[in-house]
């Protein structure tokens, strides 16, 4: 079990004071910036706030508070091993709560004041975003600087330009964005163009300063624009040939970074195109703060090395968004050679290759490693997992949970079946005939070694041959040492799958290329098996790209054999069969093309189709789709269609789901304006709720988030004049149909077999065409999350609730990290147990068209105890009495900008502190 033995919760619980003299009060409220690190959530007084739960320091809530007033502020304690480790004991539970008023020493602002309150989000790392100088030129073309409103009005940011360093530097707001809302209480990354004036000089020091407007309440400019300047950036400066920070554009449009080490000696590269080293770092590695990191790999010559952030310094544990932002990462250091000196573009074999890949990683990242290889397999080269655990549920078991001792394992399953595609080891098959070698450490007390062991032998199982993967287990040795991915055991392994060394540190470009092999993949088996549970999550296997399943959400697979017959030329038969696949494809490309050769025959679960055996027919092969007609085994009713406009009626790749898939575009919260006037706790949940998302959004993923009123959702896609999806944004819509008129406008466009109607009072649900009756829910603090497509390639989620308590419920359920349990839907009503709570949930089938329901043999549906708890849902009221306990504080008393707020943190039958 390791680390997770230690494991505990608790609650703390202090009150303080907030001085009427602060600059920030107006209307008899004041505002005050608040944050708690290391912990998962926390209430001042009634309102429910996410907290730091990795302690990045970089975000602050921002509330409007009385003064003069005792506020309570309560929080939930926990001891995380992945955050605290788990070798001390007792195992300690740190954490750090700061409250502080904004602009408190600004000086010259009077009460009332109604200049633009946005700050510089520079506590922490992640607030910039910034490249590296190589031989004095930018790697990349944008930066970001992450800004804070901490006031009660909406606030635009006009444009950007240099302050200090004007002579050497330009900048603009990226010319795509145009001028950027800001909505109160919200952090928004600014993307920005940075360009070198002068790439002679020397200074690499600038300051930014931005022009701000602030809007009121409706529409209208209040005052003057303000400006608001930075502290003194700098850029680093690097030598050609050493590790360098490169900017590019990730999937959402925000600016993220990775580091790159170039090839040495990339002229003596034979394919064109170098292959890349791809390594994902440990759960709370920055890339750009962690030197060991960054050494750890050395300069090879004839491969690129690649060490992306996945967004941040956890991620989503190298999953869905993460895994963007790797493929984006290597992509755009192959569009765009960021830090590559213009003297060196042209030559031969510069350009890495996003297609050829070595995987591997350490920790957290070895995990990712063979998440890589085990779902991106046709771009794998080989592979180095080091000190990689299985899946999150063994690394950290569910045993813990309390929740645990009150529900079925019926409804536990279907929970976890909405992170079971994360589970490396029921995917082990797709990596058959993939060179890896796995390393671990035999004193490993934190990813124990039997996860490298566990890998090992599934590898070996799967492809009936016990050298067909390798494990080094270093005696001794625990879950980090130097050496532990560079020794010579790991360099001999390199170098036979990369046909490259490390570079000796001399500068010399070869002229022959003739000693020299190119680096391919290794061939496609003979017999191999591809496994998935969520197609979304998973590329092609042997070129055959799984769309959609029968039942989704259960393990599909698909069986290959490939034959060839000589007895008259050479004819290649692809014996296929299925289990739980309704739609699949052929991929093509060169480099499938090279390693599948010609197909004459395919044969599906004993349908046959005969196929020009010729790249003209493979390239038509990969135009459509075969679809499984009948959902009997005996039956089998394979046919190939070339339309494509399935993905305009059904769910596909990109609106799969689950309820987490929401992360993998740009998102956009709408918060609906048509609450009830006559329940005014409703209105101020859901103003909450928005910035809630926003705020994780962006402390999770380092995402920038949008947030609007419908009103202006609608006017600004046009919708009434027929434009349905004009942006690629994902919507999180806060309120139902009655409330939100964009969740309105989203439902309309299909039929659901879940309705909230908060207006009547209550959840009904037709999960099946064959129960003419719908169940209906009207218990009190009832709520619902649900995803549905949005267009033809996004999605939409509906967070709504009978009343404030059950809006509040539902808004719980948003996967704002990996491993939280949220399949398509989720109705629950409150509970003090997160689980005991769930009274439906359910995936969608993956065929559903968008105007119809789902089939009663592709509907996952549960029914609990609707009984609601009469317990408050503002404060908590149950505490942990768990003897020995202590709760460590950073500081005792808080500092609000001169001001000291009392800080009494006691715990229920234990001491004050």
């Amino acid at each position: 079990m390791g680390w997770a033995f230690n494991q505990f919760q608790a609650w703390a619980r202090s009150t303080f004071r907030v001085p009427s003299s602060a600059a920030s009060c107006h209307d008899g409220l004041c505002a005050v910036t608040v944050q708690c690190e290391n912990v998962g959530d926390f209430y001042v007084d009634d309102q429910r706030l996410s907290g730091d739960w990795y302690g990045y320091g970089l975000t602050r809530h921002t509330l409007r508070l009385a003064p003069n007033s005792q506020h309570t502020i309560s929080v939930r304690v926990v001891h995380e091993v992945r955050i605290f480790g788990g070798v001390i004991l007792p195992p300690p539970s740190k954490f750090r709560c700061e409250l502080k008023i904004p602009f408190a020493n600004s000086g010259g602002e009077g009460q009332n004041s109604r200049r633009a309150m946005v700050q510089v989000a520079k506590e922490g790392f992640g607030g910039y975003t910034l490249m590296d100088a190589v031989n004095n030129t930018l790697a990349g073309k944008f930066i970001s600087v992450t800004l804070r409103n901490v006031g009660s009005e909406s606030v635009i940011v006009k444009s950007v330009r240099i302050g200090f360093g004007s002579r050497e530097f330009s900048a603009s707001l990226d010319s795509s964005s145009g001028p950027i809302k800001m909505f109160p209480s919200v952090h928004r990354p600014i993307a920005i163009q940075l360009r070198r004036a002068e790439e002679r000089s020397l200074d690499l020091s600038f300051s930014l300063i931005f022009e701000l407007e602030t809007i009121g309440q409706h529409g209208h400019i209040m005052g003057l624009a303000e400006t608001l300047e930075t502290e003194l950036i700098r850029i680093e400066q690097r030598k050609w040939g050493e590790a360098y920070m490169y900017t590019f554009k990730d999937f959402d449009g925000t600016v993220h970074h990775a580091a790159a080490i170039p090839p040495s000696d990339p002229s003596s590269q034979p394919a064109g195109t170098a292959p890349v080293l791809v390594s994902l770092h440990g759960a709370g590695v920055d890339v750009s703060q962690a030197p060991f990191w960054l050494s750890e790999y050395k300069q090879r010559e004839r491969t690129w090395v690649v060490l992306p952030t996945g967004r941040s310094a956890w991620g989503y544990d190298w999953h869905g968004a993460s895994i963007k932002n790797i493929l984006n990462a290597i992509q755009s250091l192959a569009d765009d050679l960021p830090g590559v000196p213009k003297a060196l573009r042209g030559i031969p074999g510069i350009k890495p290759d996003p297609e050829r890949l070595f995987m591997a990683g350490h920790s957290n990242g070895g995990q990712g490693a063979w998440y890589l290889v085990t779902h991106f397999p046709d771009r794998a080269i080989a592979a180095t997992p080091a000190a990689g655990y299985v899946n999150i549920r063994q690394y950290v078991p569910f045993i813990g949970w309390i929740s645990s001792s009150y529900t079925d394992s019926y409804l536990r399953g279907l929970l976890e079946s909405s992170i079971i595609e994360f589970d490396n080891d029921m995917h082990m098959s797709n990596a058959v005939g993939i060179p890896i070698l796995a390393r671990a450490g035999s004193a490993d007390d934190n990813v124990p070694p039997f996860n490298s062991r566990k890998m090992v032998r599934l590898g070996q199982e799967n492809a009936h041959n016990l050298s067909a993967i390798s494990l080094s287990e270093i005696p001794d040795r625990e879950h980090w040492f130097t050496g532990i991915l560079h020794d010579d055991i790991m360099q001999n392994f390199l170098k036979q799958h990369l046909l490259d060394d490390v570079s000796s540190g001399i500068e010399e470009f070869s002229k022959s290329h003739s000693k020299v092999a190119p680096v391919a993949h290794p061939p496609f088996p003979r017999v191999f098996e591809i496994s998935v549970i969520n197609p979304a999550g998973m590329e092609s296997r042997g070129g055959i790209q799984i769309e959609q399943l029968s039942i989704p959400f259960r393990k599909g697979s698909i069986k290959v054999e490939i034959l060839e017959d000589r007895t008259d030329g050479i004819s290649t038969t692809w014996v296929i069969h299925t289990t739980n696949i309704r739609r699949f494809r052929f991929l093509d490309s060169p480099s499938l093309r090279l390693r599948r050769g010609l197909i004459t025959n395919l044969v599906i679960d004993g349908v046959v189709f005969k196929v020009n055996g010729d790249e003209k027919g493979l390239s038509e092969l990969s135009l459509g789709t075969f679809l499984r007609q009948s959902t009997s085994k005996s039956r089998a009713q394979w046919q190939f269609s070339s339309s494509n406009s399935w993905a305009l009626t059904e769910r596909h790749r990109e609106t799969y789901g689950p309820a987490i898939q929401i992360l993998e575009k740009r998102v956009i919260v709408v918060l609906g304006t048509k609450f009830a006037s006559h329940l005014p706790e409703l209105s101020h949940t859901a103003d909450r709720i928005a910035k809630l998302v926003a705020h994780d959004i962006y402390l999770y993923g380092r995402g920038d988030v949008e947030v609007v009123t419908d009103d202006e959702y609608l006017a600004r896609i046009a919708v009434k004049a027929g434009n349905n999806n004009s942006d690629r944004s994902n919507l999180v819509l806060i309120g139902d149909h009655y409330q939100n008129s964009v969740t309105k406008h989203v439902l309309a466009t299909a039929k659901s077999e879940v309705m909230i109607d908060s207006q009547d009072g209550y959840v009904s649900i037709h999960a099946s065409t064959e129960i003419t009756t719908p169940t209906e829910f009207r218990e009190p603090g009832t709520g619902l999350l649900m995803i549905r497509p949005w267009g033809p390639s996004n999605l939409a989620m509906v967070i709504a609730g009978l009343d404030a308590r059950g809006l509040d419920t539902a808004a719980r359920l948003f996967p704002k990290r990996t491993g939280l349990l949220v399949p398509d839907w989720v109705m629950k009503a409150f509970k003090t147990l997160f689980v005991l709570g769930v009274t439906c949930l359910q995936f969608l089938s993956g065929s559903q068209a968008q105007g119809t329901t789902a089939a009663t043999n592709a509907t996952t549906t549960t029914a609990l105890a609707t009984t609601s708890t009469t317990a408050s849902a503002a404060t908590p009221t149950v505490y942990a009495n768990t003897p020995g306990l202590t709760v460590s504080l950073f500081d005792q008393m808080a500092v609000v900008e001169n001001t000291v707020l009392s800080m009494s943190i006691s715990l229920s039958g234990q001491r004050t502190i």
